[in-house]
């Protein structure tokens, strides 16, 4: 259970499609010691069920749904005594409808895009009406979404927002550029290997980022293996969960940096994306 006076933030890396699955992880900041992984899945799905609050079945494909907001809350309080105070969402967010790239997408790219981490440009088709119901959920479970005019968080109620991985994982391990991780892209990153070897160089990347995490929030090993073990045990299949529950704990550190009011608002009233504060300049 969560300590009083903690703050809990859950992370969603959203999928722009109902057919694709969407990693959740839920994290509590402690009034001391460590943040701590307290429950995570590589879909809605596997987040609310019961067995989730062990591990993932690394082994089985994880399914696609629409969002569920109000069931992911349900299970969030089989963790934790209070609600959570942030969600942080990979997906693009706004208060007006979204229909082409937004300032807040063309502020990341100018801060990041040469270090390979601009974004991808939103339509009103994708993510469409998944971000609308993202949106529409929170909203309706007493969450606001936070742009760059926001209240100080202290003064703020619960709140959501949008983050993006790619460059908050390139301030977490202080890279020159985007990591590569991504299993559907192995043969664009190291066109001239064998797929052993691209899978091995992908199963190196995964686990540096699982280390990362793992130095900033306890527990992030007891929830994921090795991607030498995944890969053994479930193949590509298994990395690619790995992928999107990494991605979900991405988006809850990203969460807690704006708790702690460490984070970065590129973007305008209408929407934002946050982004840890970087260390040196991008």
């Amino acid at each position: 259970m969560a300590a009083k006076n903690s703050a809990v933030i859950l992370g969603i890396d959203a999928a722009w499609t109902v057919h694709h699955p969407s990693g959740v992880a839920l994290v509590e900041l402690r009034k001391r010691g460590q943040p701590r992984l307290l429950r995570l899945g590589r879909s809605y799905e596997e987040f609310c069920r019961a067995e989730s609050l062990q591990k993932a079945h690394w082994r089985k494909r994880a399914r696609g749904t629409s969002p569920d907001i109000a069931g992911l809350l349900r299970a969030c309080e089989q963790s934790t005594d209070v609600p959570p105070q942030v969600v942080a969402l990979d997906i693009p967010l706004s208060h007006r409808p979204i229909t082409q790239r937004r300032a807040c997408d063309n502020l990341v790219t100018s801060a990041y895009g040469s270090r390979w981490a601009g974004t991808h440009s939103p339509s009103a088709q994708r993510p469409g009406e998944i971000s609308n119901l993202l949106a529409q959920q929170l909203c309706a479970a007493g969450y606001d979404l936070k742009t760059n005019d926001s209240l100080p968080i202290s003064t703020a109620k619960r709140s959501f927002i949008e983050s993006y991985p790619h460059p908050a994982i390139i301030e977490l391990l202080h890279l020159p550029k985007r990591l590569a991780y991504k299993t559907s892209r192995m043969a664009q990153y190291w066109p001239e290997l064998t797929p052993q070897a691209r899978r091995l160089h992908l199963c190196r990347n995964l686990n540096t980022l699982r280390d990362a995490l793992a130095h900033e929030i306890e527990d992030v090993k007891t929830f994921i293996p090795s991607a030498r073990t995944l890969l053994q045990y479930g193949g590509v299949a298994a990395l690619k969960g790995m992928e999107d529950a990494l991605d979900a704990i991405v988006c809850a550190w990203s969460g807690l940096q704006f708790w702690k009011g460490k984070a970065v608002a590129y973007g305008n009233t209408e929407a934002a994306i946050w982004l840890p504060m970087p260390l040196s300049p991008t």
